[in-house]
């Protein structure tokens, strides 16, 4: 009889897919057009709009602010262009990118305690991060 042998390096990846695509398929979709509550997520391709502004996770894993010219006037990315990423405003208040190797990018914003953030593309088309009384965490600088 015999057996064949699947390494880490098989398994792994296999179960870090599966799992960010179970989280992916529970996540809260996103409600509201030009914002993001904590728990919720911008999937690639998908934007927050504003008064001709977007904030755009793009494909290759770029998140960006244009205008209604689509001229990007901000962005930030991973240190390594990528694919398949999603954005996700999580309940400690930092904004972070994922893919299926892990986290790319993030604002930095984590707080010691849960509150409910959100994500806001105003009509300034500034994009911040507000805690629950209505504090800025973390900004673009784009008004």
């Amino acid at each position: 009889m015999a057996f064949s042998f699947i390494s880490a390096t098989t398994v792994l990846p296999l179960f870090f897919m599966t799992a960010l695509l179970m989280v992916s398929h529970f996540a809260t979709p996103v409600a509201a057009r030009d914002s993001l509550k904590s728990g919720q997520w911008l999937k690639s391709g998908e934007s927050l709009e504003k008064a001709g502004y977007a904030f755009t996770m793009m494909q290759n894993c770029t998140i960006a602010v244009s205008d209604s010219n689509k001229k990007i006037i901000w962005w930030a990315t991973a240190e390594h262009i990528d694919i398949g990423c999603s954005l996700k405003l999580q309940h400690d208040g930092n904004l972070v990118m994922y893919n299926i190797r892990g986290a790319l990018w993030s604002s930095r914003t984590y707080r010691k305690t849960w509150k409910i953030y959100q994500l806001i593309l105003r009509a300034d088309h500034n994009v911040v991060i507000n805690d629950d009384e209505n504090n800025t965490i973390w900004e673009t600088d784009t008004s």
